[in-house]
């Protein structure tokens, strides 16, 4: 037994073991086919189980982990600076720290060929098949000069391959760079902890209670912003993720005999606080689907307490958070709901959309960067006031832009990475002394899988800085036994001259934000767009329209660049053809966004108003639900014309509704216009069904106002339904007739029915009148008196009655009803019809 020991040992300590940066080329002893790590135990061989990880200093795994944090904090990557100062640092990670494995085969091959297969749309466009005939309209008809590939813009393609290249490259090297247990464990924290001071600051930001220019805010595009991100599930997602590193941190360091678990425990609260101010469903489902699989990982395998413990922790949570939320979380998981996400402007129908738009490209797609401006000429969806930028998926997005032959790869890397990772693959190992380190890994896969299953709903891996997040996730998460193979000199070279690149390219960004557009595509064209919109509101508008043309040509499928063009014109004087043509290529772009449609308009009123229609015709097509009401659109569009009178025919061309041509007649002034109007409307409805009932009747008071009067008079004494809505006008137009006994007998069956208090039991008028007398503010005992009169046939006497206890400030108010009925039955009609109109008047 002893010698066999020694043996071991001796065989143990002729193991070569990989050791800092010095032995990157260090080979591994060969394992037998049987092998396992997790046979190993601490008395056994922990030399050879150890002889997978790198040691290193953990003061590189804080360096490593605070990058992809601070790229979050400064910006994620969304506007063109934060882009350039991130890959920058990023080049610099790449040139001082090279990787130190291999991938696998099947790894490298999905890897490469997601990085390259976006390649492919740069391939000639009549490669496979002809160009889609919207391309073709707009190259043929409306002479928008697109690019000669697949994908219609170029420029705006190459720089998203470029980021998306950027991505890639630092998932392969957080993949294959090998970490040891200590760096593993400081990446943690520092993503812990990181992850809290993001979640900090989006709180005291959206509080007001700090100001953070630089994060990506433009609600007219992306909506409210929350958090570093320009999309506010994202941060959502984060803080979702933050309580699972939040768990597992300070579990490990509870079991390390670290105070640390103390701060841990405590950065639960910020990520919750921000789950509640931003009411997000899906980052409360990715805390329960989270905090159920770290529970499920590290306690599971235990006796029946722990697992009744778990479970009710479970459900102390989901209480809590519910109760916490003040009832906003549960309410947004209620409203909406199924029915939301299947509308037509649902995630299930823009699903459907997006997957029926990859049919037109199934293999290369459309070529990243372009499904918002491609996207419109192939949609079904309704018309709306805001843009689909994106189709609600990270796998949808990459499917459309990539095509076939970018997704599958990328779903192979992805299928590698969790067989490589987490406590859903291989034996429990025995060994106490890489419990804790096989503890840390799991977790990470667990946050891992978290934004990957929140990219099935939503976008948050297309934003630079979650991507970075979640690519350092995979790294901390591979099981060092399945990267068995040290790098060689060629991969350390070649990471280095993508790192090189990477300066070049953050330096490019870095230009362009600064104004110098040296790189062509979509920043560029944004830089150029802002520069012209600032000259242009200097004064300078002569500048800025060589800016706009230089933009369109980057980005000629972008339908805002059109607009701007042709505002650029107006100003200059420029032939007004030219503008309506740009215009009108700026609605073609975008058939289903209508905001710019209506602004068109407004433009065109400083120059010639007669084309402001041309753009409210289309917004009224596009949206027509907006129209109508006292604070639609339409009834904006007739406010202007008051200042335009040449607009007053051509706006009631547009009103082609019943509720649209009854906006228009609440605006005429004169009775030749109203007659010309309400005759076509009557033409259209002969019987105002398209009106409401209070729509019906102030159309009466129009036409009694401005149009013939004898005409109204006679339609609403002939047609029972119109007389229901106004009844109003024709009694009162009998009252100025002095013709009260019809004013009275039209009125009064409209009246409310009167509610009469229960009669006295006494009859006896002497003693009610004196008992009126000693309470004469008492309304009761007046009305009793006065039923005791009218029974009588005292019509005088009640009519005294009534007509005192009207003036009590808590009198019915059916009083001048039965006022008017007294009236009447003296034959007394004129004074009848003043009661009954002031019944009328009451609520």
């Amino acid at each position: 037994m002893k010698q066999d020991s020694a043996q071991s040992d001796e065989s143990t300590n002729q193991r070569p073991v990989l050791v800092g940066d010095e032995t990157e080329a260090a080979e591994l002893p060969e394992r037998p086919d049987d092998f396992q790590e997790d046979d190993f135990d601490d008395d056994g061989a922990a030399a050879q189980v150890r002889s997978y990880d790198i040691p290193g200093p953990a003061w590189q795994g804080y360096l490593f982990a605070a990058f992809p944090i601070f790229a979050c904090l400064f910006g994620a990557g969304r506007d063109t600076w934060s882009k350039g100062v991130i890959t920058l640092l990023m080049a610099l990670i790449l040139l001082f720290f090279a990787s130190k494995r291999k991938l696998p085969l099947l790894a490298l091959c999905g890897l490469l060929g997601a990085t390259l297969a976006p390649l492919l749309s740069f391939l000639p466009a009549n490669f496979l098949f002809k160009p889609p005939a919207w391309q073709t309209t707009l190259v043929q008809d409306w002479d928008i000069h697109l690019s000669k590939t697949l994908t219609p813009q170029a420029f705006v393609t190459l720089e998203a391959w470029l980021l998306f290249a950027t991505c890639c490259l630092w998932l392969a090297w957080c993949l294959t760079r090998g970490f040891s247990d200590s760096q593993r464990r400081a990446m943690m924290q520092t993503l812990t902890f990181g992850s809290i001071l993001l979640c900090i600051l989006s709180i005291f930001e959206r509080t007001g209670a700090i100001s953070i220019p630089w994060w990506p805010r433009n609600p007219k595009e992306w909506g409210d912003g929350f958090g570093p991100f320009a999309n506010r599930n994202h941060i959502s997602s984060i803080a979702a993720m933050t309580c699972v590193l939040c768990a597992a941190t300070g579990f490990d360091a509870h079991r390390r005999k670290s105070r640390l678990w103390i701060p841990c425990l405590l950065g639960f609260i910020p990520p919750l606080v921000c789950l509640f101010m931003n009411s997000s469903r899906a980052g409360l489902l990715l805390l329960f689907f989270g905090m159920t699989a770290w529970f499920g990982s590290i306690a599971m395998r235990r006796g029946f307490l722990q697992k009744l413990a778990v479970s009710t922790s479970l459900v102390f949570i989901i209480s809590t958070l519910l109760v916490m939320s003040g009832g906003n979380v549960s309410k947004r998981l209620s409203e909406g709901g199924i029915a939301q996400f299947a509308s037509d402007n649902g995630r299930g129908s823009l699903f459907l959309e997006s997957l029926s738009m990859t049919l037109d490209a199934p293999w290369t797609g459309i070529g990243l960067g372009n499904f918002a401006a491609v996207f419109p000429h192939f949609s079904h969806l309704p018309a709306t006031r805001f843009r689909f930028l994106h189709p609600e998926s990270d796998l949808l997005w990459l499917l459309a832009e990539g095509g076939l032959l970018t997704v599958l790869p990328a779903l192979l890397l992805l299928f590698w990475i969790f067989s490589s990772t987490g406590p859903w693959y291989g034996k429990k190992k025995k060994r106490k002394s890489s419990m804790q380190d096989r503890r840390l890994r799991n977790s990470a896969a667990i946050v891992f899988g978290l934004g990957a299953i929140h990219g099935l709903g939503d976008v948050p891996s297309h934003g630079l800085g979650y991507a970075l997040f979640m690519a350092l996730l995979a790294g901390i998460s591979i099981r060092p036994r399945r990267l068995p193979d040290a790098a060689r000199l060629p991969q350390n070279a070649l990471f280095r001259l993508s790192g090189a690149a990477l300066l070049a390219l953050g330096a490019a960004w870095t230009a362009i934000a600064l104004g110098h557009p040296v790189l062509p595509g979509t920043s560029a064209a944004e830089a150029l767009r802002t520069r012209a919109g600032k000259l242009a509101d200097s004064g300078s508008p002569a500048g800025a329209l060589p800016l706009m043309d230089q933009a369109i040509e980057m980005a000629p499928l972008d339908f805002r660049y059109y607009y701007e063009r042709a505002c650029l014109r107006l100003r200059l004087g420029q032939p007004k053809d030219l503008a309506l043509l740009d215009f009108s290529r700026s609605r073609l772009l975008d058939p289903t966004y209508s905001v710019t449609c209506f602004t068109e308009g407004l433009f065109w009123l400083d120059y010639d108003p007669q084309y402001a229609v041309v753009g409210w015709r289309e917004f009224l097509r596009r949206d027509p639900d907006s129209a109508p009401g006292d604070y639609g659109h339409y009834r904006q569009m007739l406010g202007y014309s008051f200042q335009h009178p040449e607009l007053r025919e051509p706006l009631w061309t547009l009103a082609t509704t019943s509720e649209l041509k009854f906006e228009f007649l609440r605006t005429v002034q004169t009775r030749e216009e109203f007659d010309r109007c309400l005759k076509s409307l009557l033409a259209q409805q002969p019987d105002l069904r398209g009106l409401d009932p209070a729509h019906r009747e102030t159309l009466f008071s129009l036409w009694y106002q401005h149009g013939n009067q004898e005409a109204l008079i006679t339609a609403l004494e002939a047609n029972r339904k119109w007389r229901d809505d106004g009844w109003r006008i024709l009694s009162e137009h009998y009252a100025r007739n002095s013709d009260f006994q019809r004013a009275c007998q039209t009125a009064l069956p409209y009246l409310p029915s009167v509610v009469r208090t229960t009669p006295g039991t006494s009859t006896d008028v002497a003693a009610l009148e004196r008992a009126l007398l000693y309470n004469p503010t008492d309304v009761r005992r007046a009305i009793d008196l006065f039923q005791a009169q009218k029974s009588q046939g005292d019509v005088d006497g009640a009519l005294s009655t009534l007509e005192k206890a009207a003036a009590y400030p808590n009198a019915p108010a059916y009083i001048r009803q039965e006022i008017a009925t007294l009236y009447m039955m003296k034959q007394d009609f004129r004074r009848a019809w003043e009661n009954l109109r002031e019944a009328m008047q009451k609520p």
